[in-house]
């Protein structure tokens, strides 16, 4: 019932609390009984787990006997693969983080305001700027009278950060 969007084992477990090598064998299993299928097969980490149509009726049913509500779920047409490439830590981080144009510098200083714990560099940062820029996920916007570029997200790269803060809602 909490898979409302492709999610990776990690995003479900966060979303009910399952241990995530518990959530794992879950996923496996629902994977294994046609329940799940993966949308990215070919990753080796962050791999996207959606709904069979199996999977569906059944939380349907669910919602039904719990006398819940139940939403229908348009699967947008966007490159599974690359989202879930973008599911990483350090990536998705610098992807929530980029609500305005800024420069790497400054995704640094926010990202250490919201998470305290998080471990990243400012090269780090630079490299996913860097890799997001070749992916079109994010552009360069020249400010007048600034020696350095800032970065903003595209569509496709506004697109997948709502994704990114929609897998982080709570069950």
């Amino acid at each position: 019932m909490t898979i409302k969007q492709p999610l990776t084992g990690k995003q479900i477990g966060r979303r009910t609390g399952i241990p995530i090598d518990t959530c794992s064998y879950v996923v496996a299993k629902l994977v294994t009984k046609g329940m799940l299928t993966c949308l990215n097969s070919e990753a080796r980490n962050s791999r996207l787990y959606w709904l069979t149509e199996l999977g569906i009726q059944c939380r349907k049913r669910f919602h039904q006997d719990l006398g819940l509500a139940y939403e229908e779920y348009d699967l947008p047409s966007i490159d599974w693969s690359l989202y879930g490439w973008m599911c990483f830590s350090h990536r998705s981080i610098v992807m929530k983080t980029l609500t305005i144009p800024m420069q790497p510098s400054e995704i640094k200083r926010m990202i250490r305001k919201r998470k305290t714990g998080m471990k990243i560099s400012a090269n780090n940062i630079r490299d996913v700027v860097k890799l997001l820029l070749e992916k079109r996920i994010v552009q360069k916007v020249f400010v007048r009278k600034k020696a350095h570029p800032r970065y903003e997200l595209t569509n496709s790269g506004n697109q997948f950060r709502q994704l990114l803060m929609q897998s982080e809602m709570s069950f």
